[in-house]
Order: C-alpha cells, then structure tokens, then sequence
C-alpha cells in the first residue's frame, strides 16, 4: 500500500519556537505510524518580495540592515533544525513567492508545489481558501487570546486576528485546535460557524532519553534550578515565576534558581523587555534569575532534562500547558502550572501542580516543597512516550484518511 504523502505547512509557523515545536510533533506522530511520508512546505520569497519585506522589516527595526539578515537566516535554520530533532524523515520543500500589499501569490504557488509533490493533505494551513484549493487540507486556529486580553494587543492586530479567524472558519470545511478550551471558544465566538473542528488530544510525546550533553556547560547552569521555556510576551507572565523567587531568597532559600530559554523579544510591547530587564536588576534575587535566550532545541531539552522542575505561569495558553509542558512531561520532571482553564486540561500526571494565576505566595509555596523532587524513572517515561505517540498519530491518521476519502 503506498504512503500518504502529508504536507506540513509551515508559512504561519516560522520564526515562532512554540509554533515550530507544535508541526514539528504533528509530523514526528504521523511518521511514527509508518504510514505516511510528511513534507514541510516551506515558502521562499522571490526576489521582489525579499526587497519588498527587507525594506519594510528595516523600516521597522530603525533601518539595521544587519538585524534583518540575522532575522532571515534564524527563521531559516531554527525550523529546519527543530524538524531534524523531532522528525529526521520529514522531507523540506520549497515554493517561491511573493507576499506584499500589491502582490500576493503564495496560494498559487504553494499549491503548485503540493501538486508536482503529489501531496495527498496538507495542514495545518492558515490562509488558503478549501472551496478553490484543489489539495484537501485542515485549517488551524490557535487561541482567542486577545479576546480575553485586548489590553495586549493593539486595535490593528485585534483587527487582523478577527478577519484571520473569520476566513479560516469560513473557508476551512475542518479545522484542528490544540484544547477543548478553543474549541469551547469558537462556537462562543462564532456559533453560527459549520466548519467541523478536530480537538488534538493531550498526549505528550518526544524524546525522554536525553544523554547529557558537554556543550551545555557554556551555559554556566546552578547545581538547583526550575526552568521555564516560554517566549517573552506579556502574557507568559514571568514576573510572577521572578517574585516567588524572590519571596523565597529573602526568606533564606537562596540554592535555588530559575533558568529561562526563550526569545527575549515582544513584538506588541518593544517596551517590554526593557522594563522586565530594570526589575529583575532591581531585584535581591538577580542574580539567581538566568536569561538564555533562543537556544538550539536539543539544549534545551538537556537542560530542561537537568532541572528539578517546570515552572509554566502564564495567563493564556492555546494547548494545555503549552509546548514546554509537553517536553517536561515527556522528560519526567515536575510540572507547576498556572490554573487557567486550558491548563486544566493537563490530567493524568500525579507530577503536575497548580496554582492560582499570578499568585506569587501559592507558586512560592511550590516550588519550595518540589525543590528537591526527582524525574520519574527512565522505563516509565519511555513506554508512556510510545503509548502516546502511537495514540496521537493513529488519532491523526485516522481523521486524515477520513478527510481525504470525503474530498475523492
């Protein structure tokens, strides 16, 4: 029986970590099955569009050229690089476009591409329109986060997200979402809306046997850290992660640390890493706080594999946890979540704690009495790993077949 030939569509993924982190295991899954043959279809700007958006991005940036080259080549390297680490078989392709104001043929050319690939389904794709894309594909919708939180977005971005989500639901006939906290919030928002929604399950699923790796020690770690892998923005709430921390080094408990990957930058706010810089150097406990940064997604993960636990504080979330949740859980190590709805969803785990969102003295209170926990054992991790790939990719499997058959 001949493979399905699965498109991984990447153009609303690059440069995001947890974007990539997500397709990444979407095509780890599916070629864990033996069934498929998944490709990352990667869309490259024509040499009008690299002009166009070089000169826009430089705008934006004061006019550093050199800001933009390092930009492009990260968005570049950091996908394909994560996909070698979850899924070393998914195959990268590319299609030329052009994407400005004036031009827009990044449709026309990425299905193209699906066709002399002979790509069966593609997903989960952001933009194109299934009444006139002649490739079956699954839409995506990632969280109504700036409906619960339109103080961090600007009118413009609430505005684009609203028309977004509006065309995905009305040009999409099925759409995935990572929680049912989304899915709850689509028919709230828009009840109206036929498109049937596919719920991912919650099985996380990557590497937990990690060997420890010597090129980690350039980072200097501590001897006991708790570790959170979240980007910058607002809303992942790393103040309150920094005032437990500190609430527990003026109370005398000054072995422990907290180690942070993730890109220091937030696009809605470009204040805001500039103002969370001045009060963490305002605070006693300073220098217990480590900043990484963007690091390569296997160092991340052996120094996750390190810490005594995860730290997850964040005020919204579009999957259970978040991507970091899912490596921690995978990794064995203890898990301290916010207790917002969708992290909830998080069940099953007698290693996963919540508290109170923004509640510094209830996270403090945590991450004193899990300091000196341990990973769950190796054999353990490991048949709960394969049992929830399995699970995830047959789930998929199973709803691609469906797809496919139905638009025959």
């Amino acid at each position: 029986m001949e493979k399905l030939r699965i498109g991984i569509d990447a153009s609303s993924f690059c440069g995001w970590g947890g974007g990539i982190d997500f397709i990444a295991m979407i095509a780890e899954a599916l070629e864990s099955t033996g069934k498929v043959q998944t490709f990352l279809i990667i869309g490259k700007d024509s040499i009008f569009g690299i002009l166009w958006n070089g000169l826009s991005f430089i705008k934006r940036t004061g006019f550093h050229l050199k800001k933009y080259k390092i930009n492009k080549r990260q968005r570049n390297v950091n996908i394909i690089e994560s996909f070698h680490y979850c899924s070393p078989n998914t195959k990268p392709i590319f299609y030329k476009k052009t994407e400005t104001r004036i031009i827009n043929n990044r449709e026309k050319q990425q299905l193209k591409c699906l066709k002399k690939n002979k790509i069966d389904i593609i997903m989960p794709s952001m933009y194109c329109d299934s009444e006139k894309f002649s490739v079956p594909r699954i839409g995506y919708i990632y969280d109504f986060q700036h409906k619960y939180f339109p103080d961090f977005f600007t009118k413009k971005e609430i505005y684009n997200r609203n028309k977004l989500f509006q065309r995905q639901l009305k040009n999409s006939k099925y759409l995935i979402v990572n929680a049912w906290d989304v899915a709850k919030d689509i028919k709230k928002f828009y009840p109206n809306e036929k498109c049937k929604i596919i719920v991912l399950p919650f099985k996380p699923f990557q590497k937990s046997t990690i060997e420890f790796k010597p090129e980690i020690e350039k980072y200097h770690l501590p001897d006991k850290y708790y570790i959170i892998c979240n980007q910058f923005w607002m809303h992942k709430s790393h103040i309150t992660a920094f005032e437990a921390l500190e609430q527990l080094y003026r109370s005398g408990k000054r072995d422990i640390h907290i180690v942070c990957t993730g890109k220091m930058e937030d696009t809605r706010n470009r204040k805001f890493i500039d103002n969370l810089q001045h009060r963490i150097d305002t605070m006693e406990c300073r220098k217990n706080i480590h900043l990484l940064g963007y690091i390569p997604k296997d160092d991340q993960i052996a120094i996750m594999k390190k810490a005594v636990g995860l730290i997850q504080p964040t005020l919204f979330e579009g999957g259970p946890g978040g991507g970091s949740t899912y490596n921690a859980l995978c990794l064995g190590i203890t898990c301290l979540l916010s207790d917002i709805p969708v992290n909830r969803e998080v069940i099953g785990y007698d290693n996963v704690f919540f508290f109170e969102r923004e509640n510094v003295q209830q996270l403090a209170q945590l991450m004193e009495a899990h300091r000196n926990d341990t990973p769950i054992e190796e054999e353990i991790l490991k048949k709960r790993v394969e049992s929830n790939r399995k699970a995830y990719g047959e789930f998929l499997i199973a709803k691609l077949e469906n797809i496919i058959a139905a638009n025959k």
